[in-house]
């Protein structure tokens, strides 16, 4: 483990890059470092438009920063509040890294102590200020201070953590955020996340890359009692009062020209509630789905995104107006779910004064096949080695979190214990069975699956997953391939007071 400083100084060379600033030296304490900084800026140079997030950006192959969790103090539409979150930023910086490269994060846990007397039983939500970082939906190694979901790092503790991506990775949007099993829903609950984006053959699409590019980070931070999330009472109905906000903004304007494509980047980054929306209107094309490309554009009129999802997409404005992008009524499982104004679109002339000349303007829909990638060729009926029944369960156990202790296959979560085991090459098929009232997004660390069926209706589009919705009383069948990487990880739901309370399992793959 490398130590750094709490307060250092930057010593190296810093040079101008197009629309950002490259930072390369060694810290004080002896920390080297490598990135590109660019600022939040509207990607239209509109002064009211939404802005992107601030992106840290790899420098010849490696993206070495320093990245810390703190309290921070935001102002929420429901009042003042004390965040933990990333970088004192809402949300955290976007990571930009290529196939390739080699992703060192310096982390330093600045909140304070834990309270005292706090649960010893695993399954109960525990030391709030005790964290880690995960690497959603990388296809990365699980093992050492790569993405290892197993550490705890404690207040004032630091840690190094140094990701190899693969040469192959697949293009598309991905995220990091806290991981530390009893603490990760008050975490994110209270906005500890940030877009991750691996580049690749999909951005070189010509039709893809001539279009401005925007990351959208749905969240919907919870400020507690007193405000600063303490327990997790407050976000423990799904149905619980919320606050969207887009890339830590409420109900903000987001500007496309007429007759222009935006490419969207869009990650729901939420705790617990489902977030289906339409922007009736404008033309939306889905290319990518959980950091992993479409086989090709596909027209549709509403996304389903679950927490823990992502989604690429192409928007196009047809016609100059004022549009939202709005939640519909929706019912999560025994939760009714009231609509929600997201954000407001306005398609604006293609010549408007405002966006300066030069600025990228998209013209067309990719119409042929976009770029394949080896992890996300078909799995076939006879690669399959082994078959699995995974059975989402509830149970009332006086004693635990608000009576509930959540199970798969008749187990709550024992960090002790191997769910699965299985071996590097292995491809098996899975059948998630819900015995419960409500939808659960489960999601597979390091390897990405396969979408067969949901409810014993067969998916034409056979989509490559890492967080899947399973229905209510209903089912999912997909399919994996254990590649590259040995070591164990989880698997569990992204309703994640679900997850703390015991919705997760195990999983070792031996080499």
């Amino acid at each position: 483990m490398k130590k750094i400083e709490r307060r250092t100084f930057l010593k190296g060379a810093a040079a101008l890059s197009a629309g950002g600033i490259v930072f390369q030296g060694i810290t004080s304490s002896g920390f080297s470092y490598a990135q590109e900084v660019h600022d939040s800026v509207s990607p239209l140079g509109i002064t009211d438009d939404l802005p992107n997030p601030p992106e840290l950006r790899s420098v010849d192959g490696q993206l070495r920063a320093q990245i810390y969790m703190s309290y921070n103090k935001v102002e929420l539409p429901s009042g003042t509040a004390m965040l933990r979150n990333f970088n004192n930023s809402l949300p955290g910086p976007t990571l930009r890294i290529n196939p390739g490269d080699t992703l060192e994060l310096a982390f330093e846990n600045r909140m304070p102590e834990n309270t005292p007397d706090q649960p010893t039983e695993v399954n109960i939500p525990n030391h709030f200020n005790t964290t880690n970082m995960h690497y959603h939906g990388f296809h990365v190694s699980p093992k050492g201070n790569s993405d290892n979901v197993y550490l705890n790092i404690e207040p004032d503790q630091k840690f190094n953590y140094v990701v190899e991506i693969p040469d192959d990775h697949p293009a598309g949007s991905y995220w990091y955020h806290p991981h530390r099993h009893g603490s990760v829903s008050a975490q994110v609950a209270s906005g500890a996340a940030g877009m991750a984006v691996i580049t690749g053959t999909l951005d070189e699409v010509p039709e893809i890359k001539e279009a401005v590019e925007r990351v959208l980070v749905i969240q919907a931070p919870i400020p507690g009692v007193d405000g600063i999330l303490d327990a997790e009472d407050p976000i423990w109905p799904l149905d619980a009062e919320r606050d969207f906000l887009v890339n830590g903004k409420y109900k903000p304007r987001i500007y496309i020209r007429e007759g222009e494509v935006q490419r969207w980047r869009i990650l729901h980054a939420g705790d617990a509630q489902f977030f289906p929306f339409k922007i009736d209107g404008l033309e939306i094309y889905e290319i990518g789905r959980d950091g992993n490309p479409l086989p090709k554009a596909k027209r549709v009129d509403q996304i389903d995104l679950a927490p823990g999802n992502r989604v690429d997409i192409l928007v196009k404005g047809v016609k100059a107006g004022a549009y939202l992008l709005a939640r519909p009524f929706f019912d999560q499982g025994k939760a009714s779910l009231p609509p929600v104004h997201l954000a407001n679109i306005f398609v604006i002339p293609k010549d408007d004064a405002r966006v300066p000349a030069g600025t990228p303007f998209g013209h067309s829909i990719p119409e042929g096949d976009l770029p394949e990638n080896r992890i996300l060729t078909d799995i076939t009926d006879d690669e399959i080695t082994a078959h699995r029944k995974i059975v989402l369960g509830v149970e009332d156990v006086k004693g635990y979190f608000h009576d509930t202790l959540f199970t798969i296959n008749g187990e709550p979560f024992d960090p002790r214990r191997d769910d699965v085991v299985s071996k590097v090459g292995a491809v098996e098929e899975w059948t998630l069975i819900n015995t419960t009232p409500f939808p659960h997004p489960i999601h597979i660390h390091v390897n990405p699956f396969q979408v067969m069926s949901v409810n014993g209706v067969a998916d034409p589009d056979k989509p490559w997953m890492d967080t899947i919705a399973v229905p209510a009383a209903g089912s999912v069948v997909f399919r994996t391939r254990f590649l590259d990487f040995s070591g164990r990880y989880v698997m569990h739901c992204h309703i994640l007071p679900h997850e703390d309370t015991g919705m997760m399992i195990n999983v070792n793959i031996e080499a």
